[in-house]
């Protein structure tokens, strides 16, 4: 009997053994596994980080290089004309150095023409670096901005806002938003017909929201998807890029034949 005990108790002690061996190492495994998908997670988590911030680069690059061309377009259509009837002038006022009349002529022409050379590279300028919003600020450079198009006559616009000025925006943020919102207005004035727009800034639980909204013909967010994906679009392509700078969500919205563009940005 004491015999029989004694096995007893060494079986138990024996399989106790190997259940807390078995717990201990199921434990052990539970750990290293977790430690491993916890590892995985973080390694996930940095690629994904990594691919964001490339898509960022990319896309300021990108925006960068839509600038470049524009300037570029703007100085050859532009200026690079003037110029150079400036200089056929000149060499016309040598040709005919005797001729008072016509150089008085060919000089106020050539005068004439360096003005417009002077407001245009401002205008170059004040794309490069927007005047109004660095003078002014978020809220008064948008103002400035729809009163521009006003004065242009094509399109009544009206600002609608809940304040007067936003100071949680980085100045990069801030020029790239500016550009953004200007972009929108440019699309809706040369594709949409529209007769009348309305921008509307609010903040809602630290989120700047603008909403542009027009009587003409929009888009959609599936329209914009495929034009930028058939590589059309230039101008929307711009829009999504300085989204992306800006950290936006951009939508597209038809509500009761009323097209929106809606723009939130979160706040610092």
């Amino acid at each position: 009997m004491e015999s029989s005990a004694g096995i007893n108790v060494v079986t138990i002690i024996v399989l106790g053994s190997l259940g807390m061996l078995t717990l201990v190492s199921f434990i052990i495994l539970f750990v290293v596994f977790y430690q491993k998908k916890m590892l995985q997670h973080m390694n996930q988590l940095k690629e994904n980080e990594t691919k964001y911030q490339k898509k960022l680069l990319e896309a300021s690059m990108e925006v960068a290089e839509l600038e470049r061309k524009k300037i570029a377009g703007n100085i050859h259509d532009d200026v690079g004309i003037i110029l150079n009837v400036i200089k056929l002038n000149l060499s016309k006022i040598k040709r005919n150095k005797g001729d008072e009349a016509l150089t008085d002529e060919l000089l106020q022409t050539n005068s004439s023409m360096l003005e417009d050379a002077i407001v245009t590279l401002r205008s170059i300028s004040h794309d490069l670096m927007p005047q109004a919003l660095i003078r002014l600020g978020f809220i008064k450079g948008i103002n400035e901005l729809c009163n521009q198009i006003n004065i242009a006559g094509t399109q009544k616009i009206v600002l609608v806002k809940d304040i007067e000025e936003i100071s949680a925006l980085n100045k990069k943020t801030e020029i790239q938003l500016y550009r953004l919102i200007k972009e929108v207005l440019n699309n809706i004035i040369k594709h949409s017909a529209a007769s009348e727009i309305e921008v509307k800034v609010s903040v809602s639980n630290n989120i700047l929201v603008t909403v542009i909204s027009h009587t003409g013909k929009g888009i959609t967010n599936e329209e914009v998807t495929d034009l930028i994906n058939s590589g059309k679009g230039i101008g929307l392509h711009s829009i999504y890029s300085r989204g992306q700078l800006t950290n936006s969500k951009i939508d597209y919205l038809l509500t009761n034949n009323n097209y929106r563009v809606k723009i939130e940005t979160p706040l610092l």
